[in-house]
């Protein structure tokens, strides 16, 4: 009995070991039927997780997804790639590019105190418009000296006018008393060759003549010397020259203590104060112009390759969210400071030992087809973006494009 039990034993361990380890377990071959007969006792029912592996659908699908991101992360770094040389060649694009014109520094002829000081800080004015006025005081008195002056050339010359027939007059006289020591002269040579007078007449008589010619010649000079002297009262007169010369200064001086704008445009960074002392030719206030307004963009030499003066250009201002105005390039700078320097008189070679030097931007002008279009936000030293189109084209649109979208982004800056 304990024998048998034994094997009953020995049979429920071989059939568990057949059912947990299925085809691995190999058991003598005299008792390998007996254990077939043997029903397998029931094991733990396993969960569907562990028994059953992920659907093949699944798996497919998600391979794909991946593989497809793969791909468009493949075409996205080509068409990124692509994109940097031929926007660069058919639609340069510069960032960074400001807006500037003409600054005037408005400085007085004359030297003086401030009297008045007519416009405000920022203030917008029209060409011809006072700006300050410099205290007048010693220019009006200067302008009176230099009256008085020309009025006393004018009675010089009216004194000279008047002398011309005394001296004219004198003239005659000497050329009289010439004739009378003329014949006496040939009087007393008459009788001094019949020995009726004496040589000592003779030669007071011949002295008498040699001074009567002497004096017409000083009463002629003398006329000249009237004549010039007043020469009547036209611009031949040396004299009235000069006195409506310094006439003519004294006003000039006189009118210039009122500073005017030189043309339309608008004020800015006012220090000047009334009573302040300004000198002659020293800045007192400055002046734009916005007339001459233009953008200066720096574009890598790589993206002049293609840009001539006259390229359509589009501007976008960063005060100008979203708005595109229209451009033409200027013109484009001829050279750059290459940054090389000499030592001793000779030049010194470049030291740079990076792998990637810096490009090198060179100037470039675009003035703004209608300038009127500009909004009252974009103000002198605006940054802007600045996009050149050499001709049309798919790459120009795309980078217009893109450009909008910036530009309604730079709104939220």
């Amino acid at each position: 009995m304990t024998q048998g039990k034994d094997m009953m034993e020995d049979k429920g361990e071989a059939t568990t070991g057949v059912a947990a380890n299925a085809n691995v377990v190999t058991l003598p071959g005299g008792r390998a039927k007996d254990i077939e007969a043997v029903p397998a006792p029931s094991a733990a029912p396993l969960s569907q997780t562990d028994a059953m592996p992920p659907p093949a659908p699944a798996t497919n699908k998600s391979r794909k997804k991946a593989k497809l991101f793969g791909i468009g992360v493949l075409v996205t770094l080509g068409a990124l790639v692509a994109w940097y040389p031929l926007s660069d060649h058919y639609a340069p694009y510069a960032s960074g590019a400001s807006i500037t014109a003409q600054v005037t520094q408005i400085a007085p002829r004359v030297a003086g105190p401030v009297q008045h000081l007519l416009i405000a800080d920022n203030a917008e004015v029209k060409a011809g418009q006072p700006l300050f006025q410099i205290d007048d005081s010693t220019f009006r008195m200067d302008v009176a000296q230099a009256q008085a002056q020309l009025d006393q050339a004018l009675n010089s010359v009216s004194a000279g006018v008047a002398a011309i027939p005394a001296a004219e007059a004198k003239l005659a006289q000497a050329e009289v008393a010439l004739l009378t020591a003329e014949q006496d002269l040939d009087r007393t040579t008459q009788l001094h060759q019949s020995g009726l007078v004496s040589v000592a007449k003779f030669n007071t008589a011949d002295a008498n003549h040699q001074t009567a010619q002497l004096n017409v010649e000083a009463a002629r000079a003398e006329v000249e010397r009237v004549k010039l002297t007043a020469n009547t009262n036209d611009g031949n007169n040396p004299n009235l020259r000069t006195a409506q010369a310094v006439l003519d200064k004294a006003e000039f001086a006189l009118a210039n203590t009122t500073v005017l704008a030189p043309a339309d445009g608008y004020i800015s960074n006012l220090s000047l104060a009334e009573g302040q002392f300004v000198a002659a030719g020293t800045p007192a206030m400055t002046f734009i112009n916005p007339k001459t307004q233009m953008i200066i963009a720096d574009l890598r030499e790589n993206q002049l390759v293609n840009v001539q003066p006259g390229d359509r250009a589009i501007v976008a201002f960063e005060a100008a969210p979203g708005r595109q105005f229209e451009a033409t390039v200027d013109s484009i700078a001829w050279g750059i400071n290459s940054g090389r320097t000499t030592v001793n008189g000779l030049a010194q070679s470049s030291n740079d030992t990076r792998w990637f030097p810096p490009a090198r931007k060179v100037p470039v002008r675009v003035s703004i087809d209608d300038m009127s279009a500009l909004p009252g936000s974009v103000r002198l030293g605006s940054e802007a973006s600045v996009l050149i189109i050499p001709e049309d084209g798919l790459i120009p649109t795309i980078a217009r494009t893109l450009m909008g979208l910036g530009s309604m982004l730079s709104g939220f800056n």
